[in-house]
């Protein structure tokens, strides 16, 4: 059954002065939201343009002002869901009431609004790339646990910073570093790898969910990759290699141009990683939940419903209704969240190594649990009753769990050895 709601807001308004007025009591319509195609979180509210002791609300909630969203459960601790600079300032009346409607930007908001040209020699990490850019835009940056590879040359013109941003961390992904998520958290920006949150929050189909939407679509798929080289005398760019993905969806094909500093080996791999990203049938999944106001755009959260099964995703975006109390996650499968690849999933007939078997019911002690049976990060989980679901010999983790109450016990993915009695 879903539980009733039992987070408040307070919404903190600071003006020019430096400030700062609880202005709850006058706001409806308040909602927060982080889009996937965006980099901003957005806050906006209708607010009643009432007269207190300092003038009406609009003469103090003036353009770039800061609203900073508060979260309370159950009357406890008061926490920052979100900050942001008023961006729009919409004052209107009527013959029976006043109001003004107010949308509010995070600091990543002045990034997509920005063109530059940017340059960055050969060899740069993902890392001091973009710390530098962010310094140059007087934003500093807070906790990096995002990808650190090295990249080519990189070279921008007249661009949107937003996009060249996103660009760097899609190429960071295609050169392994996995997916990352940049939010702006109380004035700086954090740039984390997806599912760094520390408390993963589940949800099952008739206790939690207020609906689910799934979707399954093939439009978009690539399912093969035709690497070209540079132009010959004649201008035509000779093809250098063909690598194939699931063709049984048919021939949906992308060109790969090798670049000059680039091997066929590399141009290949390039390849492979397109058809990584876009070489699966498109999955929309999207939930309706009471508002969790920790959740954000990046998290790893864990479902199980009847029609995507049990496993790990990752929040794609965001959207948070305070006054009716109720959020809209769109989500992703997280890698291998569906017990690893087809050389780690076994049936329940399969044995494992030592005493125990797929199957057996076991006291997990507690500890680290992981989305894949070799994935280098987990997230800590209490003790309790766990099934034994998969085995991978030999792996960094070799034993897939699956609670048997999850009151007791979170544990849902791949542990060490030792960790189960």
């Amino acid at each position: 059954m879903v539980e009733p709601v039992k987070y408040s807001y307070k919404t903190i308004l600071i003006t020019e002065s430096g400030k700062q007025y609880d202005i709850s009591e006058f706001i409806e319509d308040l909602g927060w939201e982080e889009l996937e195609k965006e980099l901003a979180a957005r806050i906006s509210f209708t607010a009643k343009n009432d007269k207190t002791s300092k003038g009406r609300i609009s003469a103090l909630a003036k353009p770039n002002c800061y609203v900073v969203l508060l979260y309370s459960y159950n009357g406890g601790k008061t926490t920052e869901a979100v900050r942001g600079k008023i961006n729009e300032w919409n004052p209107s009346a009527k013959f029976t009431s006043e109001t003004f409607k107010v949308k509010a930007y995070d600091e990543l908001h002045d990034l997509e609004e920005s063109d530059d040209d940017l340059y960055y020699s050969s060899g740069a990490g993902t890392k001091s790339v973009l710390t530098k850019l962010f310094s140059d835009w007087k934003i500093p940056v807070g906790r990096y646990t995002g990808p650190d590879v090295k990249h080519g040359k990189l070279k921008y013109d007249k661009k949107s910073l937003g996009s060249i941003v996103t660009e760097i961390l899609e190429e960071a992904k295609k050169k392994g570093g996995g997916d990352a998520v940049i939010r702006a958290v109380k004035g700086k920006a954090d740039i984390l790898a997806y599912g760094s949150n520390t408390k993963i929050y589940h949800f099952e189909e008739t206790e939690h969910l207020l609906s689910i939407s799934h979707k399954i679509s093939v439009t978009g798929m690539v399912t093969r990759v035709k690497v070209v080289g540079e132009e010959n005398d004649d201008g035509r760019r000779p093809v250098e290699a063909m690598v194939d993905g699931k063709t049984k969806y048919g021939i949906r094909q992308k060109i790969y141009t090798r670049g000059s500093d680039e091997s066929l080996g590399e141009a290949k791999e390039a390849a492979q990683e397109i058809l990584d990203e876009d070489g699966e049938p498109e999955e929309e999944i999207d939930i309706e939940a009471p508002d969790i106001p920790e959740v954000r755009k990046g998290d790893l959260v864990h479902l199980k419903t009847s029609t995507v099964g049990s496993g790990y995703f990752y929040v794609l975006e965001a959207v948070h209704d305070c006054d009716i109390g109720e959020m809209e996650l769109k989500l992703k499968k997280a890698p291998k969240a569906d017990g690893g690849s087809s050389g780690e999933k076994q049936d329940d007939s399969s044995k494992g190594d030592g005493n125990y078997n797929v199957g057996d019911i076991v006291e997990f002690h507690g500890g680290m649990h992981y989305v894949s049976s070799d994935a280098p990060s987990g997230y800590k989980v209490s003790a309790g009753k766990a099934k034994i679901t998969y085995t991978n010999p030999g792996s960094a983790h070799p034993w897939h769990l699956e609670t048997q109450d999850w009151e007791q016990t979170h544990v849902w993915g791949w542990v060490d050895d030792g960790t189960f009695d």
